[in-house]
């Protein structure tokens, strides 16, 4: 007799899904292959998701019947195909992490990151990797663009452990991303909070200055009584899933602010009149850095649609 459970998906090897179950018990699963009917990508389950699934008594592999509604993801579109990418569901935070030099901070990766976490209804928390490396007010030049941005801005470096204790609190009680360049120190910060995991680490490569990948997929982690944590492989580029230029107001860090305030109400502040943001450039109140993202992310952008 057969027995149906629910699980949460904590990776995905060669085929095979492995899901923590009720109990904490780790089940090894396959897909039931009418779940991919619509798509010819087998990208519906990702990691986070709920997913129910048989058991049968006589076999301890399972097989997943059905995905469960996600509260939140973190997407983009898949590189090389045309396809929606779930990264990871029902996320709570996601850790977007950026070393200051080493490889060297990238403020559109977190823009971009920022923009991700906001349509999948993700609260997003900059981690600062590797301050050791460089002085207070240079870190402070390179976050002037976050100035007035709602999101929490961490300050870390492994070689002074305390100043991560903070991150390992804001996992304690929830669902974790982390998400950054490869070599910013992701795998190197979680194997800091919990040595227990042992994450491999990388270096990086002296010729490009950029990270060199360790992290091959994502993989979900429980910490604490009710945390999880979520590494993933460092990222090359990041391109959005069906988001048009009309709608990245929506979700831009500060833009997002002004949808109310301009003279026309679809206003995609680029070169519309009486525009509140390109007033506020002017009048240097809103970030130039900020604004040089937002038109980078919109002219990278397909017009029309949703």
């Amino acid at each position: 007799m057969e027995d149906l459970r629910e699980g949460i998906v904590l990776k995905r090897i060669k085929g095979f899904y492995y899901l923590m179950d009720d109990f904490g018990e780790e089940v090894a699963c396959k897909i039931k292959g009418s779940l991919f009917k619509e798509s010819r990508f087998d990208n519906q389950v990702a990691v986070g998701d709920r997913v129910r699934y048989l058991l049968s008594e006589k076999n301890t592999q399972g097989l997943i019947t059905g995905l469960l509604p996600r509260r939140s993801f973190l997407s983009r579109n898949r590189v090389g195909i045309d396809t929606e990418q779930i990264i990871a569901a029902n996320v709570d935070l996601l850790l977007m992490v950026s070393s200051v030099k080493q490889p060297a901070f990238r403020h559109n990766l977190i823009f971009r990151l920022i923009v991700a976490a906001y349509i999948g209804n993700i609260i997003p928390v900059l981690v600062m990797t590797k301050t050791d490396l460089l002085g207070i007010k240079e870190i402070r030049e390179l976050l002037r663009p976050f100035e007035g941005i709602d999101i929490s801005i961490q300050l870390t470096s492994v070689k002074q452990p305390k100043t991560c204790l903070e991150i390992k609190d804001l996992i304690a009680s929830r669902i974790c991303v982390l998400s950054g360049h490869s070599g910013v120190g992701k795998s190197t910060l979680v194997n800091l909070l919990y040595p227990e995991f042992q994450l491999e680490t990388g270096k990086i490569n002296p010729k490009t200055s950029k990270g060199l990948h360790t992290t091959t997929s994502s993989m979900m982690y429980p910490v604490g009584e009710k945390g999880f944590i979520i590494d993933t492989p460092g990222i090359r580029e990041f391109g959005f899933w069906n988001l048009k230029r009309e709608n990245l107001r929506k979700y831009y860090p500060g833009i997002r602010d002004y949808n109310s305030q301009c003279k026309l109400r679809n206003c995609c502040h680029i070169h519309e009149p009486s525009c509140q943001v390109k007033s506020d450039l002017k009048e240097k109140n809103l970030n130039s850095d900020l604004y040089a993202g937002y038109i980078s992310i919109y002219e990278s952008l397909p017009s029309g649609g949703h």
